[in-house]
């Protein structure tokens, strides 16, 4: 728990730092005029960055589950990077909702933001993406009741997070307003490989389990 911390506040100062150094600078030239409409392009932005850090917990997890990657990153900060990231791309993706709420613009209310199949707008995508939402926070939180639901239940919990992530690719490729640039096209499409990948590897390439010692087995 303290590594995640430690992750998540680092990527969070990071980020702010970056963003910061970025909006006053060259790159700003590059952003259009907010104008009335921060908001929205804030919400733009929150959801992208969601979408990649859920990405990263979910990648995050298939290598530390995969015998493949062991030796190359270290077990205990990849499951530092798992969670941070995860937990990150919860708090990122409500961000991208509720920021819209202030933008008279968009129209969006609580209920459009956070009822599934509330919204005035795209009503099935943008509930995609609610419910994934929901479900990654199901999933990154459902660490710290790992003892309480039981190995077998936390294993299905955690492997609802592809359902999330394939939800949340649905729902920015449909609905986000920067899905036909050539940029986030190959985000996606980069990023979708990798889980492809990580999805094989860790299935060619999986933990032998561990061997219990027979019962009145001594060790010598």
């Amino acid at each position: 728990m303290g590594r995640a911390l430690t992750v998540f506040v680092s990527i969070a100062f990071a980020g702010a730092v970056g963003g910061g150094l970025l909006g006053g600078g060259p790159a700003s030239r590059l952003m259009p005029e907010p104008g009335e409409h921060g908001a929205w392009y804030a919400s733009r932005a929150a959801g992208i960055t969601s979408y990649v850090f859920l990405w990263a917990g979910l990648a995050g997890g298939l290598m530390m589950s995969s015998a493949w990657f062991d030796g190359i990153i270290g077990r205990a900060r990849l499951l530092a990077i798992h969670q941070a990231a995860s937990i990150a791309g919860v708090l990122l993706g409500l961000m991208h909702g509720l920021v819209l709420i202030p933008d008279g613009w968009t129209q969006f209310g609580f209920f459009d933001v956070l009822v599934p199949f509330g919204s005035y707008y795209e009503r099935s995508d943008v509930a995609l993406g609610s419910i994934a939402l929901y479900l990654s926070a199901i999933v990154s939180f459902s660490f710290w009741f790992r003892g309480s639901l039981g190995s077998g239940t936390w294993r299905w919990v955690h492997r609802s997070a592809f359902i999330a992530y394939c939800g949340a690719l649905w729902h920015g490729i449909q609905v986000g307003t920067d899905s036909r640039e050539s940029w986030v096209m190959v985000l996606y499409f980069a990023t979708s490989l990798v889980v492809v990948f990580a999805i094989v590897v860790r299935i060619t390439f999986m933990k032998a389990p561990r061997k219990r010692a027979p019962a009145g087995a001594s060790v010598a």
